[in-house]
């Protein structure tokens, strides 16, 4: 630190840390900070670094979080910080690369002793460490504020220091306010260039980092300070243009650049030393070309949640600031959510409201005032991004929300004439769902009945021609449709949900999807329609399973019952006591009386609906676009025995009518021909049946149409992913000690 360079990386040994957290005052003015603040350092940039760091940093940030009370040095480190940020804003222009290293050095300092408040503290003791201070010329004071209430700190955060001399100008301001509004503004008016990324990139993670608060604490987001001051009063203003810009770091990805995070500067470094390799440990040894394709793969192939780990942060480790800047911005707008709740988020709303920038618009056209409630952003950039940043839970996230609530970004989606660009990466993910975590899935599921919705939609998907999909192995397909490639994932994730984790509200919506699609079925490929017919035979064979095993368990007297003790009771009631013979029951489907057990009753219920969606499903196809899908007609025919089972049964026999028509009618067909039909011959038969198929034969059934509806509390699921995102992916280590949220994976706490 300093001039001196720390070679063994231990924090301990160097003076001027040991001065900081002492039990010295330092003035803010004071010659020290010149000197504690110039040293270059090399960031961690691993889950396992920062474990390294924190393990390293923990006495000293313990023996500051005692003194501090007294000495207010963490408090004069910060108005040093914001002294430094007013020179850099009102000289933004300028090079001024030297006071971006301090005040980067500083953002550092104060976001690992924040995070170890986070980690460790409440919010009243937290807010004790940032207001505690010392002003005064001829002594020090300090305020402790160890018997004020939180509500009390949260409603009357201005801070009366007694002083004798000058009063501070800030004083009406708390330390956290003042802090928050600095590192907005370095992230929305600093311009980005070489030596301001890191700056950029700090202030984001010191935002993070305060706002991780919500993972350490039962109570609401709209209840805790940090909260409170970005979403209302002067820092709620900034929103707009903080939301532009945290999406324009998305959109561009700008790419580290060379010696910011492997240390190649002079001087010593502040914590550890890291090796002068850690950069090709870190990217596994693609280095600074375009690997993005790469990465993915060795995360795929990755054999150990260690290897996977290390394979995600090279990833994000090409464009960090890109990744932090949508972390953050998936934070913001998903805390503070309900329309009851006593704050209203502001970032959200940007977010929910940008409209399209036109080529006339200029730069300042495009970007909104500090009065303004939205901005104006370049949508096909932004769709570009989506589409070729590798798909992750955060980009999926990102994109359910603006489909789902900017109505006009989501129109310009469905507008694309290169629709395939944005799905086939989903598709691709829900492909290798057994390697993706269950969120994810979810999302992407959602993501697609949205998108299913518009009818422009599900008739455009049959319009894209693919040339095939490498990763789909089932089956090589050299061509198919973008909608027949949907069909099939979807059809593939109904099974393996039926399979593997039997979740209702996952299937239903892959079948709602598949439902706002089936009017719109046209030209399906052989194997589409192949798939789709045997999705029904599968379920038909297990709902034919189920029936008997619950038919045969009514019919058989219960087995092997335990022999019972008789006693009678005051009341001349008969009970009975099982005798223990230390061998417990026999398993039976049947309840106490006979009747059949809860869970075979509930997967009836489960199958019966999904198959009756699925003969749904076929039949809307038949209704409106007959005439277009011979393949389908083709495969019905084929598999005409698969429908027997249930042309008498109650709960489908209205839709087997119609499905039976259509086969009884092209039965009729082909019987008129040679006996000896062909493939081709049998589809050209069909097809010059289409044209003279009364459909008038087939009853008429409401049209399928689902709309996906959000959840009547949807923080408590979004809230906890959010956090679990920013555990796996911001590079950050975070201690799971006094997590009160979730507890986070192992192999992301373990590095």
């Amino acid at each position: 630190m300093g001039t001196t360079t720390s070679r063994h990386g231990d924090p301990t040994n160097n003076e001027y840390l040991n001065q900081f957290y002492g039990q010295d005052p330092i003035p803010s003015d004071h010659p020290f900070w010149n000197k504690f603040l110039s040293f270059s350092i090399s960031p961690p940039t691993t889950c396992s670094d920062h474990r390294n760091l924190d393990a390293k940093l923990r006495p000293c940030c313990e023996v500051l979080a005692v003194n501090n009370l007294k000495t207010g040095n963490f408090s004069s480190l910060i108005k040093v910080f914001l002294q430094r940020t007013r020179e850099l804003l009102a000289n933004v222009e300028s090079d001024v690369n030297q006071l971006c290293t301090q005040i980067y050095n500083a953002l550092f300092i104060i976001r690992c002793f924040t995070k170890y408040l986070v980690e460790t503290y409440n919010e009243e003791e937290i807010l004790q460490q940032f207001e505690s201070k010392q002003t005064s010329q001829t002594g020090m004071y300090y305020i402790d504020l160890a018997p004020v209430s939180i509500p009390f700190v949260t409603e009357f955060i201005i801070i009366i220091v007694v002083v004798i001399g000058s009063v501070d100008s800030d004083v009406n301001s708390s330390n956290l306010d003042s802090f928050l509004d600095a590192l907005i503004e370095i992230v929305v008016d600093v311009p980005l260039k070489d030596y301001t990324y890191i700056l950029h990139l700090e202030a984001i993670n010191c935002i993070l980092v305060l706002l991780s608060i919500q993972m350490f604490s039962t109570q609401p987001a709209e209840k805790l300070c940090v909260y409170r001051s970005l979403m209302q009063g002067r820092n709620s203003i900034h929103s707009p243009l903080l939301v532009r810009t945290l999406l324009q770091h998305f959109i561009n990805q700008t790419k580290v650049p060379p010696g910011v995070l492997n240390g190649d500067g002079q001087g010593g470094s502040i914590v550890l030393g890291l090796a002068s390799g850690l950069w090709s440990i870190v990217t596994l040894g693609y280095g600074r070309s375009n690997e993005t394709d790469e990465l993915l793969m060795a995360i795929e192939a990755a054999a150990t949640p260690e290897e996977r780990q290390k394979a995600r942060e090279a990833l994000h480790s090409r464009a960090p600031l890109a990744g932090q800047a949508l972390l953050l911005l998936l934070v913001l707008v998903n805390h503070c959510t309900s329309d009851k709740g006593p704050l209203r988020n502001p970032y959200r709303q940007a977010l929910f409201s940008f409209t399209a920038a036109h080529k006339d618009d200029d730069a300042v056209a495009s970007a909104p005032t500090k009065a303004a409630s939205t901005f104006k952003l370049d949508t096909g950039a932004l769709y570009g991004a989506l589409c070729h940043v590798p798909n992750s839970d955060q980009t999926t996230l990102l994109l359910y929300m603006l489909l789902h609530r900017n109505q006009q970004f989501r129109t310009y989606v469905i507008s694309r004439s290169d629709i395939e660009q944005l799905l086939v990466p989903i598709l691709r993910t829900l492909y290798h769902a057994p390697d993706s975590n269950s969120h994810h899935i979810y999302m992407s599921l959602i993501v697609i009945l949205i998108l299913s919705e518009d009818d422009l939609f599900t008739k455009t998907v049959h319009d894209v021609m693919l040339k095939g999909a490498s990763w789909y192995t089932e089956r090589a397909v050299s061509e198919i449709s973008l909608g027949g490639l949907l069909i099939l994932v979807i059809i593939r994730s109904i099974q393996y949900n039926i399979s593997k984790m039997r979740d209702k509200y996952l299937h239903s919506n892959c079948l709602a999807a598949l439902a706002n699609m089936s009017g719109q079925f046209r030209c399906l490929h052989p194997y589409v329609s192949q798939r789709l017919v045997s999705l029904f035979e599968t379920l038909a064979r297990k709902y034919v399973r189920l029936e008997e095993r619950i038919k045969n368990s009514q019919s058989l007297p219960k087995p092997n019952s335990p022999p019972v003790d008789t006693k009678v009771n005051a009341e001349g009631q008969v009970s009975s006591v099982e005798k223990k013979e230390g061998h417990p029951p026999t398993e039976s489907t049947e309840g106490p009386s006979g009747e059949i057990a809860p869970d075979l009753a509930q997967d009836l219920t489960v199958l019966q609906e999904v198959l009756r969606m699925v003969l749904e499903i076929i039949n809307s196809g038949l209704s409106h676009q007959l005439q277009h899908n011979p393949n389908l007609l083709y495969t019905l025919l084929y598999k005409r025995s698969a429908f027997e089972p249930f042309r008498t049964h109650p709960a489908f026999e209205d839709i087997i009518n119609n499905i039976d028509a259509v086969i009884n009618y092209f039965t009729s067909k082909l019987e008129h021909e040679n006996s000896d039909l062909g493939e081709n011959e049998v589809l050209a038969t069909i097809q010059r049946g289409a044209l003279q198929w009364p459909r008038e034969r087939l009853k008429k059934f409401p049209d399928l149409k689902f709309k996906y509806v959000e959840e009547d509390k949807p923080e408590e699921f979004f809230i906890p992913y959010v956090w679990s995102l920013v555990v796996h992916s911001s590079g950050i280590y975070w201690s799971a000690n006094n997590m009160k949220m979730f507890v986070a994976d192992s192999d992301v706490l373990a590095h």
